[in-house]
């Protein structure tokens, strides 16, 4: 894997990250696999017993979620405009192929990334609001839809960083042809 991926991908590496991740993991969904019929007494009461520490959690992972796409997006457009582009540009000055679908795929990939992380992140502010004591089942809605806004955002960064490793690689094949 190339320098730039491993750059991409360190954030969700933080070790803090994974912890509070597990913990509202295990609190959120071993306590609360919910049935069909949706949450069973006993699970909305453990919602509501436990609500002041889930939402506490959630807005540690917000702080943290914060941080992470700031440093995402900064090397985003590191990527993009230092490497990406400038390439590409001399490649059409020295009449040589150009790598403009990866720049077009990365250019495409990076605004699904600004709209996904908009996106999970008003759904993690309405979950965090949510008055999960007394209303524990549409907590638990909300709660799922924020997780499928978040899987949307993983595959976004997924996608980013399978495109910077193939850059660097084309870069690597560029540079060995020359």
């Amino acid at each position: 894997m190339g320098f730039i991926s491993k750059l991409i991908i360190f954030p969700f590496k933080l070790a803090k990250w994974l912890i509070l991740w597990a913990v509202v993991s295990f609190v959120l969904v071993a306590l609360f696999s919910t049935p069909v019929e949706g949450l069973s007494e006993r699970q909305q009461g453990a919602i509501s017993q436990n609500c002041s520490t889930i939402q506490q959690s959630l807005s540690q992972l917000q702080k943290i979620d914060s941080r992470t796409r700031t440093y995402l997006g900064t090397t985003y457009e590191t990527i993009a405009n230092r490497f990406i582009i400038p390439l590409n540009l001399r490649l059409v000055k020295n009449n040589r192929p150009t790598l403009s679908e990866i720049q077009t795929e990365f250019t495409l990939e990076q605004a699904k990334f600004r709209d996904a992380y908009t996106d999970y992140m008003r759904e993690l502010e309405s979950l965090i609001v949510c008055d999960c004591k007394n209303h524990p089942d549409e907590f638990y809605q909300k709660l799922v839809t924020t997780r499928e806004k978040r899987a949307i955002l993983r595959t976004t960064t997924e996608k980013l960083s399978m495109l910077s490793s193939q850059q660097y690689s084309a870069v690597l094949d560029l540079r060995s042809r020359l």
